[in-house]
């Protein structure tokens, strides 16, 4: 006698294939929901660092050439190396460039500001490797005020800043790293080199 319908043998193996469709499926949709919360975090922590260079302070109206670092994204970024192109060469500090740039005029600079003493102005460096830029902050790391007096320096690293690329390797708190060397242009990267 033929057996029409299912056997309890095929029904089992039917409710078998189901429970594991479904486990696929429920599997699935997990792993869409933790990728697209993982985007999501990553997203809501994504650094944006951008560098750009000046000869005017805009709060005291002072000539003032100034070098920043401006974090526009909406996550804090570590920073971790910078280096500064100029001519061809890739410098991997700023002192490296500014002697590169400007030695002869920057010695005459501070032999003048150590033999008089009524000149207050030089330069001013804040160090910021290492340091965590918050999101939507900007931290001046040179500034070079031209003082009262001609001073060459000043002048000649003001027409020179235009020739300089800078390249910022920062992280994420998420320890992902990017490198900026043009301001929009973000490039991932495994991880950033140390400057000596």
């Amino acid at each position: 006698m033929s057996d029409s319908g299912f056997s309890s043998q095929k029904l089992n193996l039917t409710l078998a294939l189901c429970a594991i469709l479904i486990s696929i499926a429920s599997f699935y949709a997990t792993y869409l929901q933790a990728s697209a919360a993982e985007k999501q975090v990553k997203a809501m922590t994504l650094p944006l660092m951008q560098s750009y260079t000046g000869n005017l302070d805009g709060d005291t109206k002072e000539e003032t050439i100034f070098f920043t670092l401006e974090n526009a994204g909406v996550g804090p970024a570590l920073i971790k190396s910078i280096s500064y192109g100029y001519q061809g060469v890739e410098y991997a500090s700023r002192e490296r460039f500014l002697k590169a740039c400007c030695d002869k005029e920057r010695e005459e600079h501070y032999k003048k500001i150590n033999t008089t003493k009524k000149l207050r102005y030089s330069s001013i460096t804040t160090n910021v490797l290492n340091t965590i830029i918050p999101a939507q902050t900007k931290v001046k790391h040179f500034q070079l005020l031209r003082g009262n007096a001609i001073n060459k320096y000043w002048e000649k690293l003001n027409d020179e800043r235009f020739l300089v690329s800078v390249k910022i390797c920062y992280c994420s708190l998420l320890d992902e790293c990017y490198v900026t060397e043009k301001n929009g242009f973000v490039e991932p990267v495994a991880a950033c080199p140390i400057n000596e």
